[in-house]
C-alpha cells in the first residue's frame, strides 16, 4: 500500500509542476530575444534548463510507475520523484556558474543598457 500513496503522490506532484513547466518551455525561445543572446552560453544552458523540465517531470511519473508494477520499490525507487528536485536544484547551480562566466554584466543583457 505504501507504494501504491509514493507512487500517486508522485504522479500528482509532478503532473501539476509539468504544467507551468510546459508554459516555460513554450516560452524559452524568448531567452534569445536580446541581441547578441545566441552567442551567450548562459542563455543556452538557461534554455536548455526549462525546456527539458517537463520532460524530466514526466519521465519521473513513468520511472515510478514501473518500477512499482514490477514490484521492486524499495529506497531507491521510492526516491525516484526527487529526481526533478535534484534537478532544479542543480540547474540552479550550472545556471548561476554559467552566467557568472558568460562574460555578461549581472542584471541586464549588456546590449539594452546604455551609460
Amino acid at each position: 500500500m505504501a507504494g501504491r500513496t509514493v507512487a500517486v503522490l508522485a504522479t500528482a506532484i509532478w503532473g501539476i509542476l509539468a504544467i507551468p513547466g510546459l508554459l516555460g518551455a513554450a516560452l524559452s525561445p524568448m531567452f534569445f530575444d536580446a541581441p547578441g543572446s545566441m552567442n551567450n552560453p548562459a542563455a543556452w544552458m538557461n534554455a536548455l534548463i526549462v525546456a527539458s523540465f517537463p520532460l524530466l517531470c514526466v519521465a519521473s511519473i513513468a520511472a515510478t510507475w514501473v518500477l512499482r508494477s514490477r514490484s521492486r520499490l524499495q529506497l531507491g525507487a521510492a526516491c525516484l520523484p526527487l529526481i526533478p528536485v535534484v534537478y532544479v536544484a542543480g540547474a540552479l547551480v550550472a545556471g548561476t556558474v554559467g552566467a557568472l562566466f558568460s562574460g555578461q554584466p549581472p542584471g541586464l543583457h549588456a546590449t539594452v543598457i546604455k551609460p
